[in-house]
């Protein structure tokens, strides 16, 4: 809180002494606390970057190694910061804000001379924004204020998640945008599973052997729960042995991925994640951003993350493991009605998550139509969206031309 205050009194002050207009050629985005170089802001950068001569875009990282590090893949001249009144002003000279959360400046007005775009950062399967509960009347106003008012677009996926987002944002439905998420452009990206893993698992002896022989490929990928660790596998007469045989029987790879937080507990699988097992850990330190691989795994396995909603796009089938449902969805709360958004099988005993593993594999797949219908539901948009969203921005700054 205690940035955002100051991120608030510095813009103040510059904008008090800020002449002239910005330029609609400079666009800036930022992610969480201007401190992150993820979600759908930092995949449309590099799209602008790359695809758009005619734009000079800007990325606010104020962690200086970072920065440093982003500098010498990307190179100088892209990478500002805000704790300077210099950083602020030339976020000021830009026209166009694009953020994953938050503005990367915090202030009242903007939105008279400034076109920001949040595109989030997911679908919202959750409550999100205003929608949750208890926020206070000071919350509400803050959001209000400092965010709602000041947005030109909150970019959604879908026209039925257009009453979701204008709830949620505090904004009215024709500010809500049905652009796509330009992460998701990485799930139209050919890519190969096993060489995307070997370079992953690279230098470990008989690693490479184990994945040549992996017909398929599975991605678990648990939600991070604040109040109890996440139970893997949570069946009571789980045998590891018997999952180990399964999957070597069916030459099937298993990567799972934890969050950032879920550190202890997992003994038991630690001891596997190493070179030539059929089960390995893919969390944030081998792969930062899942989505720049997703698109490579068979099938999906989660429970109430909204990542298998991007996985619809693949056409490929996904099983979920709700089994503290009542609970997680009592404290956090969905939008929509859990078993009707969630196309693929809910096992309750480890034989059944096997027997529905298999079957999604390699055998009858029933879950085919309803996920087609979900994912028309979720995703309209089924194409690579960077470039369209590009264009659909310019439209704002030049109304008048065709």
């Amino acid at each position: 809180m205690l940035e955002r205050i100051k991120n608030l009194l510095k813009t103040l002050v510059v904008r008090l002494t800020f002449r002239g207009d910005p330029s609609p050629e400079c666009w800036v985005f930022s992610s969480v606390h201007n401190r992150t170089f993820n979600y759908n802001s930092s995949y449309l950068f590099l799209y602008v970057k790359e695809h758009c001569p005619d734009i000079h875009p800007y990325y606010v990282m104020n962690d200086g190694e970072k920065r440093k590090e982003l500098e010498e893949k990307y190179g100088k001249g892209y990478f500002i910061e805000t704790d300077s009144l210099a950083g602020i002003r030339k976020v000021l000279s830009c026209k166009v804000w694009f953020t994953s959360t938050a503005p990367p400046l915090y202030g009242v007005g903007f939105r008279k001379k400034y076109k920001i775009i949040n595109l989030w950062h997911g679908v919202p399967l959750k409550k999100i924004g205003m929608e949750q509960e208890n926020l206070s009347v000071i919350t509400r106003m803050y959001y209000k204020y400092l965010f709602a008012d000041n947005y030109e677009a909150v970019v959604t996926t879908s026209h039925k998640l257009v009453p979701v987002m204008s709830r949620s944002f505090l904004v009215e439905p024709e500010r809500v945008k049905v652009w796509g998420q330009p992460r998701n452009d990485m799930l139209f990206v050919r890519q190969s599973a096993s060489e995307i893993l070997e370079s992953i698992f690279e230098n470990e002896v008989g690693n490479e052997k184990v994945i040549q022989y992996s017909d398929k490929f599975i991605l678990y990928a648990p939600t991070f729960r604040e109040h109890a660790p996440t139970k893997l596998f949570p069946f009571k007469e789980f045998e590891l042995n018997e999952l180990l045989s399964f999957l070597e029987e069916n030459r099937i790879f298993l990567c799972i991925r934890m969050h950032l937080y879920d550190t202890t507990g997992y003994e038991w699988l630690k001891k596997l994640d190493g070179s030539g097992s059929r089960i390995r850990f893919l969390n944030e330190d081998r792969a930062s951003d899942i989505m720049e691989i997703l698109n490579v795994f068979d099938l999906l396995i989660t429970d109430y993350s909204s990542i298998y909603i991007d996985y619809l796009i693949t056409e490929k089938p996904v099983l979920f493991l709700p089994y503290d449902r009542e609970k997680y969805l009592k404290d956090r709360g969905l939008n929509f009605d859990y078993d009707r958004v969630t196309p693929g099988p809910k096992p309750k005993t480890f034989s059944q998550f096997l027997n529905s593993v298999y079957d999604l594999l390699y055998a009858y797949d029933s879950y085919e139509q309803m996920r087609t219908e979900t994912n028309q539901f979720f995703n309209e948009i089924k194409t690579p969206c960077c470039g369209n969203i590009c264009d659909s921005v310019r439209k704002i700054l030049n109304p008048d031309e065709t």
